[in-house]
Formats: structure tokens, C-alpha cells, sequence
């Protein structure tokens, strides 16, 4: 049997990893590119372990062999028109016999395979490994802001202008505070986010990149806790502080937040979401804010969050209240990604650039 480890199975590059595990499964944690084609469902899956604990593996076994037998030729042919001329890489939690019959039926079909040795779980413990050791070599340009004044939109254009930018609420699926999910469908997992961020540090790193450019976080975005080598690096990384108009970021806050047509679901989230805030904000403003909602009158309601909590909040992104390295207008912001572009090369002229990034 050709079963493999997951630090083999990180040098292979002809590979395509092949979740069998349920969607649920799936959903809350895979590898980075993986493609899930479930052996079982999620019903079956939770039928399955209702037989192992009431009759027993023998019995379960039977049963699955039961459900599955109909699904294998589609599964195969699933399996073949994914991965072309790639191989499968199987994997289910603990490499066992999900992975194993799925391997065992395609090496019948004459289609080389691979298991992963001990499935997902090993992958995870993978990630731990590495994550609890690793150092951040590169210098990092944070950036600063108040709610509104584009970080995450100008971390987007640097990185479309070829430079290394990791977009850290991207990741997490959240944009922070009490509207961090807004208009996100699907919250990101704990282990998807350190996944996924340490398969974008070592790209970076593996191609030479001296430098990152990153936006200001605290140790949380959401319920995803960024490690903690990365925020000692961001604490000592060079600041940058973006600054915008008031108008200008509550035009961007309702361009992120809020789609041209906002459904119910939609505006009862968003009454939720300005409730939380009655401790903070009081009885009387939070009421008001509820009602500029119902109202449609979005425009108010967020100059009024901007004044009233998030520049309270977020003080420290004021230009009074703290130091930075370099303050950047990012009322127009092609105008200041070419500012912050300039910084960079200020910074590193001196410097070798090994990538040739910019």
C-alpha cells in the first residue's frame, strides 16, 4: 500500500489532496486545495457511528458497505476528472477505512493513488508543529487606520501590484468588531485560518521576499486568535498610519458592508449587530440607530458609528494619539498605494532584494 506522510506529502507538487470526509467535516477544517468527495454524507456518517456504538464495528462495516457500493463507479469517475493527470492524495480523519476502501476501489480501477498516513488529523498536528516554532524573517509594513479608511481595500491593491501582502481579515472571514460578519456567509475555523496563513507566510518566504505588508490587528479578528510570532512581529514592523475623511470612509464602510439591494435577513443582522452595542453606546443612541436602520437611513447610522464607537474604540489609530513611521492621505487610494510603494522602496533601497519584488 503507497501511504505517505504529510511532510512528504508537502514536497510532492503533482498531488491533489482528496477529502472523503463528510461536507460538515469539510466545512470546519480541510487541507489548503483540497477537493472533498465524500464517501458518506452527513446523515450517513452520523448512521454509521449510531450502529458502531450500539452494534458494534462488524455491523457498522456491513452497513457501509451497504451505502457505498452504489456510489464507487461515480465516486471513480469523480475521483479521475478532478485530478487528471495529477494523483489523488485520499485522506479522512485518521487515515482509516474511508480513505482505505476509496484506495483500495481505484487501485482496482487501475488508477494510481496515494493515502495520507494517519489522514487530516496528522496534517493538523502538522500545522501545530510548525506554527508553534516559527519565526517571521521578513520585515513587516503594518497598516494603520480608523474603520473606513480602505486598509483592506489598499492591502488588496498592493498585492494585485505584485507585493507580498497578507490579508489577515480575508483569511479569518471576519472584518473585526460586532459587524466583523456582516455579509460573510461562512465563518472560517481556527485551524482552516492557521492553515491557510502559514501556506501564504512560507510562499513568501520560499520565494524571497524581504518584506510583508500586513494590516494593523489586535491578538484576535472574530474567534480566530493570530499567533503569537506574528504579532510580536507586527509590534515591532514599521507603522503606517492611513488617514481619510469622515465622508470618505462612511462611503466605504457602505460600499463594503452593504450590497445595492439589502434583504431582510440582512437589516434584521445588522439591528443584531447595533444591539450588542447598548452597554457601550446606551439605551437612547442605540435605539435611535435601530430606528435609522429600519428607516433605511444607513448613511446616519454609520457616521454615527464611526463618531461614536469605532473612533472611540480604535483611538489609538488617531494621528494624536499614537506614533507612526509614516502617515499616508488615503482619500484617493491608487494615490496611496503609490505612497506606501514609495515608502517601501525608501525603506529597503539600501537593502538587498533578493525577489526583485517591488
Amino acid at each position: 500500500m503507497m501511504e505517505i506522510t504529510i511532510d512528504e506529502a508537502i514536497q510532492c507538487a503533482d498531488i491533489i489532496y482528496i477529502d472523503v470526509r463528510s461536507a460538515a467535516e469539510y466545512r470546519e477544517a480541510s487541507i489548503p486545495g483540497a477537493i472533498n468527495i465524500p464517501l458518506f454524507n452527513e446523515q450517513e456518517h452520523r448512521e454509521l457511528g449510531s450502529i458502531y456504538r450500539a452494534a458494534g464495528e462488524s455491523e457498522a462495516r456491513l452497513r457501509a458497505i451497504e451505502i457505498a457500493a452504489p456510489k464507487l463507479p461515480s465516486l471513480v469517475d469523480e475521483i479521475r476528472s478532478v485530478c487528471g493527470a495529477k494523483t489523488p492524495l485520499l485522506y479522512c480523519y485518521r487515515g482509516g477505512l474511508r480513505s482505505l476502501s476509496l484506495y483500495q476501489i481505484l487501485n482496482l480501477a487501475g488508477i494510481p493513488c496515494l493515502r495520507l498516513k494517519k489522514g487530516y488529523k496528522a496534517f493538523r498536528k502538522y500545522v501545530n508543529r510548525r506554527m508553534s516554532l516559527y519565526e517571521i524573517g521578513q520585515h513587516l509594513f503594518v497598516l494603520n487606520g480608523l474603520t473606513g479608511v480602505g486598509k483592506t481595500a489598499l492591502i488588496a491593491m498592493l498585492k494585485e501590484k505584485g507585493l507580498p501582502s497578507i490579508d489577515l481579515e480575508d483569511l479569518s472571514r471576519h472584518r473585526g468588531s460586532v459587524f466583523g460578519t456582516i455579509g460573510i456567509k461562512e465563518n472560517r475555523s481556527q485551524k482552516d485560518f492557521d492553515a491557510l496563513l502559514l501556506e501564504q507566510l512560507d510562499h513568501y518566504k520560499s520565494i524571497g521576499c524581504p518584506y510583508l505588508v500586513v494590516e494593523g490587528e489586535g491578538k484576535r479578528i472574530g474567534n480566530i486568535y493570530l499567533p503569537e510570532f506574528l504579532t510580536r512581529a507586527m509590534e515591532n514592523g514599521c507603522h503606517i498610519l492611513l488617514s481619510a475623511s469622515l465622508e470618505r470612509r462612511v462611503r466605504r464602510i457602505l460600499e463594503t458592508y452593504l450590497p445595492a439591494q439589502i434583504q431582510p435577513e440582512l437589516k434584521l443582522q445588522l439591528i443584531s449587530s447595533v444591539s450588542q452595542l447598548k452597554n457601550r453606546l446606551g439605551a437612547r443612541k442605540t435605539g435611535e440607530l435601530v430606528a435609522m436602520i429600519n428607516e433605511d437611513n444607513y448613511h446616519c447610522a454609520v457616521k454615527i458609528l464611526c463618531t461614536d464607537y469605532y473612533d472611540q474604540l480604535y483611538s489609538d489609530s488617531r494621528p494624536d494619539c499614537s506614533s507612526f513611521a509614516y502617515t499616508v492621505d488615503a482619500e484617493h487610494l491608487e494615490i496611496a498605494a503609490g505612497k506606501v510603494i514609495a515608502i517601501i522602496k525608501g525603506e529597503f533601497e539600501n537593502r538587498p532584494n533578493p525577489s526583485g519584488t517591488p
